[in-house]
């Protein structure tokens, strides 16, 4: 991303006093525009962090630097790079995502933090009587809230529990089981909020009033409740037993076995290698991971959580698969709420509990701007809305254009809302044929509100929060000075070949290759070997090139290879820094030789290619800010600046 290469901003906390000052002089004008003492002030600690000591020696340096800076921006503005249009959308992208953060009721989403994590230090034994239903069939839905609340009447006129889910529970899996579901801890998938939090705060021994999920109706019994399992890695010894149970007492027979093996000293590991069934993690010394409640069956669960230290064996238990010997490889320890935090906000920020502190933080935002809709205007639109709403032909209706609602200063009409019923034909179409037009509309009228809310707070920031006023012209001026510099200095040192053959040839000495040597091998072929003192006999006297194309000439098979050393490199073993030194391969199937020392010389346009083009960018940045100086005037005050002097 473009712009980290310039500033990091979102790590940066903000001191509120910072912007509280009820006095903001100038600290200095660039072309007549005013940069307050505040925005100084807050860059210069920001980026100088612990060495910010406000000295005067430190804070002119700053200066001169943010002058420069500023500069530059004001020419941006110049070249009218703040109305491109790939610009201006990097930088509402930027201020989407820097919003999203101010866009949450925090106090909610706190309490929603908490709230999980005080729940997830307990597990709690459920059953319910569960109803399901279709969200997208109205009636579906209508007839399964009937359906549970007369299931509820009969529990509070005193049918059995058990009788009632034998009678009315439709989930088969634990309808013989009085709907027992086992234990439970926090989080629930998302769509189950509503579920857990009836698990939670129903009293041991009692039942809930019926509940919502993203899958039907529920009443919710509470069974008991105990400390959270938590994770524990774990391994384990597999012998499988046949479906059909032939093979049990031959399987438990030989876990027994394994079992007083390691009793007697053996290695789990290594009994998991040798004897485990189960192929997935014998090669692991049994090894599954990590594991919680729910995720094996309840004998195996109750085995591993039952063992009291990391290291200890359970006796051979049974499950659907067969007979098990479970080890603790390590119970992790509940985290501490600090600890836990960042991920249970994660967590919680995905899940449809958020829904609930998005809707309050909405409704908080209407009323703090003065929300208005005119019903009138809305039932008028309603009664036009056509019988061709859940189709794709649908249009907005030919009316008068009106003020339909107000968020502070925002107005939107009749008409905008129409275009937006229009534009979210999934929402209009993915509900079930013959929902009332009234269900529908009411339904987008109200996602129609959260958006435009939600809309209307966001572009409210930069007067409700100074910091984000502050980030984000940080943001804007760091997109301009970024494409700013691009055209007038990177792209131009990088493209401008005249200008940077002139430039090396001003400055040739600045590159310079320090003395090399010039060393050339010859190798001769596994074949030829025996001419190897012949060859060394003439390399004597000649240079290996001469060498080699005299043994080209008597059909001896030979290859030569050159390369230049520098000062800082090691030579190969056995030569030294001298013209015509010469030593053997390590392999004895060639020679080497110092053909040649290079003295210092000037290194080529291509050679230095890269510092060449920094330096040059360096030359014109430094001509582009002479050139600003001069174009636009910078006047600083004096008196502010010396004010900010920490003796």
């Amino acid at each position: 991303m473009r712009f980290s290469l310039i500033i990091s901003l979102l790590t940066v906390i903000v001191s509120t006093s910072l912007f509280g000052q009820t006095k903001d002089p100038v600290l200095f004008t660039v072309d007549g525009q005013p940069v307050p003492a505040s925005e100084f002030t807050y860059i210069y600690s920001k980026n100088n962090r612990d060495d910010a000591d406000f000295s005067e020696a430190s804070l002119r340096e700053y200066l001169d630097l943010y002058t420069k800076f500023k500069l530059k921006v004001r020419e941006a503005y110049a070249m009218g790079l703040d109305t491109v249009t790939s610009l201006k959308n990097e930088l509402d992208g930027y201020r989407k995502q820097l919003a999203e953060s101010y866009l949450n009721d925090k106090e909610v989403t706190d309490r929603l933090v908490h709230e999980a994590f005080d729940r997830m230090q307990e597990d709690i034994h459920v059953a319910h009587i569960f109803i399901r239903t279709n969200p997208n069939v109205s009636t579906d839905t209508m007839a399964g809230y009937t359906k549970i609340q007369m299931v509820y009447a009969k529990l509070q006129a005193g049918e059995s529990w058990d009788d009632a889910v034998r009678h009315y529970s439709e989930d088969n899996g634990t309808k013989e089981l009085s709907g027992d579901l086992g234990f439970i801890t926090a989080l629930l998938p998302s769509g189950f909020y509503n579920f857990e939090t009836a698990a939670y705060s129903t009293p041991q021994g009692t039942y809930s009033m019926p509940i919502k999920t993203s899958i039907g109706y529920h009443i919710v019994k509470v069974i008991g409740k105990r400390p959270a399992r938590g994770e524990m890695d774990v391994s384990h010894i597999l012998i499988r037993v046949k479906a059909d149970e032939s093979n049990n007492l031959d399987a438990k027979s030989k876990i027994d076995v394994i079992y007083q093996e390691i009793l007697k000293g053996g290695k789990f590991e290594d009994a998991a290698r040798k004897s485990s069934e189960d192929k997935t993690t014998s090669e692991r010394g049994g090894f599954i991971g990590t594991m919680i409640i729910n995720q094996f069956e309840k004998p195996f669960e109750d085995a591993a959580f039952g063992l009291q230290a990391d290291g200890d064996i359970s006796a051979p238990i049974r499950t659907r698969l067969g007979w098990h010997i479970v080890k603790r490889v390590k119970k992790r320890p509940m985290l501490l709420f600090d600890a836990a935090k960042r991920k249970i906000e994660t967590q919680v920020g995905r899940d449809e509990r958020m829904v609930s502190a998005k809707q309050i933080m909405i409704n908080r935002i209407k009323k703090d701007a003065g929300f208005i809709v005119d019903q009138t205007i809305y039932d008028q639109f309603l009664a036009n809305i056509g019988d061709d709403l859940q189709t794709y032909r649908w249009q907005v209706p030919s009316i008068d254009e009106k003020p339909l609602l107000t968020i502070g200063k925002d107005i939107y009409t009749n008409i905008d809302f129409g275009n937006y019923i229009r534009n979210n034909a999934r929402i209009r179409m993915g509900v079930a044929k013959g929902t009332p037009n009234k269900e529908i509309v009411d339904k987008i009228f109200s996602d129609y509100v959260g958006e435009k809310a939600l809309s209307f707070e966001e572009h409210n920031l930069v007067n409700k929060y100074p910091e984000f006023k502050a980030l984000m012209r940080e943001y804007e001026e760091g997109i301009l000075l970024f494409e700013a510099t691009k055209i007038n200095v990177w792209d131009k040192a990088s493209k401008d070949t005249v200008g940077l053959i002139a430039f090396h040839k001003d400055h040739r000495s600045n590159y310079m290759w320090d003395e090399r040597i010039e060393v050339a091998t010859l190798t001769l072929d596994s074949a030829t070997m025996d001419k190897m003192p012949m060859i060394k006999k003439w390399a004597a006297k000649k240079s290996l090139s001469v060498v080699a194309s005299k043994a080209q000439k008597k059909k001896i098979p030979v290859q030569l290879s050159r390369r230049t050393y520098q000062k800082d490199e090691t030579l190969p073993t056995g030569l030294t820094w001298v013209a015509g030194a010469k030593a053997d391969l390590p392999d004895g199937k060639g020679i080497m030789r110092v053909e040649r020392i290079i003295p210092p010389q000037a290194k080529s346009l291509e050679e230095a290619r890269g510092y060449i083009i920094a330096d040059y960018q360096d030359q014109l940045e430094k001509e582009w800010v002479a050139s600003l100086q001069k174009k636009y005037p910078v006047k600083v005050d004096e008196k502010v600046l010396l004010s900010l002097v920490k003796k």
